[in-house]
């Protein structure tokens, strides 16, 4: 058995002792990376970044021919913009996320807010803020809504409106709570005025409600009083709503509908090992069915397509990433296939298309890649550059990180990666740090990009992560094997995973330390150690 010295001391003392030729300066790992997401508008003439600057969260509007700024807006210090989406080839709905005292991080208000591509008409749509003060005309003005807002659809034939789910505020003393814990309100709100019109109501709490491109609201998931996951459907409005909580049970979680609304997408579990899957729930009979199977881990991401409307594409992490396509013909899943061969050994999502299918944006990454996105030309087949996430990293200059497995003494397989320091030299033992992500239960490690990883690497240690029982990822038993281990099988598969490294890997194992991204864990291992 390994021993590993528990303590960050050791840590900041390895630092200390070895020097390291090509050192990046600590910033380069520290700094947060610099985008955070991007989406083609219909027409695709313009991108919508969100992007962090100056230790904010705004976001950019980029003219795609040049990649020029067109237009964009910056939070308030210590807020963000928490979410930018495209109703028109013009038209941007957006969310703020307001720094509380309550909470470590920004919180949603649930308002609605709208500009141009070029900055130009901005608004406020829904909120308690939205309120416009009568002009002592007859003309309908604008309400403020105590509530938060979610856009349930897009509304794509009708270009100024979408449809949401108005979630009444919860009332404590002279406190409002943004909860679900109130039967939703659904308004049709046009995203140039303000002006809303009342067209449903859903008669269940903690709704998510689920609607198609024409607005018809026939799938809702909720809470119960017993605090049970339930569901319900109607074949239109109006009709009364059947319970399918037989059909569904409570395990499956929904995670979009088909744009014409007849068939729901839940992800769930499936075989001896409870693997996730995503399922597809045809409304009308009733019938559910797997979409992907056949996989050795979860399946945790997919790639939609607007032609068939639905997920056809399905990326699980077994060592780095693999994908599983369905059965169905698919120019989405043609696309993905051609850049996955395109860009060989790195994970390859579409992110969004232009609305005639001529434009796909694409986001590539990877072990020594934070992040790239692509505007793939269908027509020409061109993929041009455009963005890299944390463009001050060369990716030359980072370690690759390498999966390993090993069986434990109990006979359960355990899965988990090494990333050599960069100045590794063959044959050298190296110091190295064990890493325990966070959760524990639920969260896992990956093959992708990680700045703490790399910072170490950077320095002259390995690192080794071990998704030990309790990961997420491995399926529902696996993740249910952690529970209420953390000084049983949790601890002995971090040891037993970090002696098995040091067998196959050049790791020196009196020079090393334990660093635990989760408190759980990492006061397990103090405690055991």
């Amino acid at each position: 058995m390994v021993y590993l010295k528990n303590t960050l001391l050791v840590l900041f003392v390895l630092f200390s002792t070895f020097t390291i030729a090509d050192q990046q300066p600590l910033d380069s790992f520290t700094r947060h990376g610099d985008y955070l997401d991007m989406k083609l508008s219909p027409d695709g003439k313009h991108i919508a970044a969100r992007i962090r600057f100056d230790g904010r969260v705004g976001f950019l509007v980029l003219n795609t021919g040049t990649m020029k700024p067109v237009g964009g807006l910056r939070a308030n210090s210590g807020d963000e913009i928490h979410s930018v989406e495209w109703i028109n080839s013009e038209r941007l709905v957006y969310q703020y996320a307001e720094k509380s005292s309550r909470f470590d991080q920004p919180v949603a208000t649930g308002e609605l807010f709208a500009v141009n591509y070029d900055n130009s008409k901005s608004t406020t749509l829904f909120g308690y803020r939205a309120g416009e003060k009568s002009t002592g005309t007859r003309l309908k003005v604008r309400e403020e809504t105590l509530a938060s807002a979610e856009i349930i659809s897009y509304l794509p034939e009708e270009k100024s409106k979408i449809l949401i789910a108005e979630y009444p505020f919860t009332v404590t003393g002279s406190t409002y709570y943004i909860t679900r814990e109130n039967e939703p309100v659904i308004s049709e709100l046009d995203v140039y005025s303000g002006r809303k019109r009342k067209v449903d109501y859903i008669p269940y709490k903690w709704a998510r409600i689920f609607a198609s491109d024409s607005g018809e609201i026939n799938f809702v998931r909720y809470t119960d009083a017993n605090f049970t996951t339930q569901a319900a459907y109607r074949a239109s409005k109006d009709d009364e709503w059947q319970d399918l909580s037989d059909t569904l049970g409570s395990d499956l979680t929904p995670l979009g509908i088909s744009n014409d609304g007849s068939k729901v997408y839940l992800q769930g579990n499936i075989g001896d090992k409870n693997l996730q899957t995503m399922f597809e729930f045809e409304l009308a009979s009733k019938t559910l069915k797997p979409l992907f199977e056949g996989m050795s881990t979860d399946i945790e991401r997919f790639v939609w397509d607007n032609q068939l409307q639905q997920p056809v594409v399905g990326i699980s992490y077994p060592d780095k990433h693999k994908y599983h396509y369905t059965e169905q013909k698919s120019k989405t899943a043609s696309l993905q296939k051609a850049f996955a061969a395109s860009f060989a050994g790195q994970e390859v999502l579409i992110e969004s298309e232009s609305q005639d299918g001529k434009y796909v944006l694409l986001h590539v990454s990877g072990d020594v890649n934070p992040g790239e996105y692509y505007l793939y030309d269908t027509e020409a087949k061109e993929a041009s550059f455009l963005w890299a996430n944390r463009s001050w990293l060369d990716p030359r200059t980072l370690a690759p990180t390498q999966h390993f497995a090993f069986t434990t003494s109990d006979s359960q397989k355990v899965n988990g990666y090494v990333t050599m320091p960069t100045n590794a030299e063959a044959g050298v033992k190296v110091p190295f740090v064990t890493m325990i992500h966070g959760g524990p239960h639920g969260i896992r490690d990956y093959a992708s990009f990680n700045s703490e990883v790399q910072l170490l690497a950077n320095r002259g240690y390995a690192v080794v992560q071990i998704n030990f029982r309790g990961s997420g990822g491995y399926g529902a038993s696996f993740e249910q094997a952690g529970y209420r281990q953390w000084g049983g099988n949790m601890i002995n598969d971090i040891l037993e995973g970090s002696t098995a490294a040091i067998e196959q890997f050049p790791l020196d194992a009196d020079k090393a330390c334990v660093y635990g991204a989760s408190y759980g864990g990492y006061a397990a291992m103090m405690s055991s150690i």
